[in-house]
């Protein structure tokens, strides 16, 4: 009611040539957020201009400044507390959605490196299980005929490569066993077991993490290329 007592005039749906209510022409939370999802729902049309490349923010931007004058204007509301009431919804809507999406995108690059993670980790720990087999042969060569191995079959080791592995190869100069994975995205990348001759004479094995994620590995695979080990 107006404060001497006249009804206001319900000028909705009347097109452009009309005046509007006092609280009307307002920003559009709803129109800026949902553009043409809002624009559909609230009779602009011409939101649906939000749908094509290149103009799609800037339309969202004149939704936002024009919207709810345009959805006064194209649509019939039962009264100006009507249309404020379902505008505040959207309102709302659009708030708990711009909150949402970061938490969202938060969440998920955190929750798919982990997601990840796990699915490699069993095949990987295979991986790393086969190498140490072929490195203890190795290692059994060099305490018996007190040299490298030119290969892993001089090192006496045939076992068939799981289906983690893509190749397994040994270093003639160093003694290192260089792992290539077959494993996801991982597929081709490396890891290695190093040997050291320790001071009782004999050998033990260090795991690097070369061009895997060391978090991806077994936790023995501690160990970075670059550390200085030496037969």
């Amino acid at each position: 009611m107006h404060p001497f007592g006249e009804a206001i005039e319900n000028t909705s749906g009347m097109g452009k040539f009309h005046a509007l209510p006092d609280g009307v022409a307002r920003w559009s939370w709803g129109g800026f957020v949902f553009s043409w999802i809002w624009a559909v729902c609230n009779g602009n049309w011409i939101g649906l201009l939000a749908l094509f490349p290149g103009i799609g923010f800037v339309m969202r931007i004149v939704l936002g400044v024009n919207g709810r004058k345009w959805a006064w204007q194209n649509r019939r509301w039962d009264s100006v507390a009507h249309f404020n009431r379902v505008q505040r919804r959207w309102s709302i809507a659009a708030l708990v959605f711009g909150l949402a999406i970061p938490g969202i995108g938060i969440v998920a690059a955190v929750a798919i490196p982990m997601y990840q993670d796990s699915q490699y980790r069993a095949p990987l720990a295979a991986a790393h299980g086969y190498a140490n087999e072929a490195a203890q042969a190795v290692g059994r060569h060099i305490a018996a005929h007190r040299a490298l191995p030119r290969d892993l079959d001089e090192a006496g080791f045939q076992a068939p490569l799981p289906a983690s592995v893509d190749h397994l190869a040994i270093d003639p100069r160093s003694g290192q066993l260089l792992v290539t994975v077959n494993v996801g995205r991982l597929r081709g990348k490396t890891f290695s077991l190093a040997p050291t001759l320790e001071a009782d004479g004999s050998i033990s094995w260090r795991c690097l993490y070369g061009e895997i994620p060391r978090r991806q590995l077994p936790k023995a695979c501690s160990y970075n290329v670059a550390d200085p080990f030496a037969l």
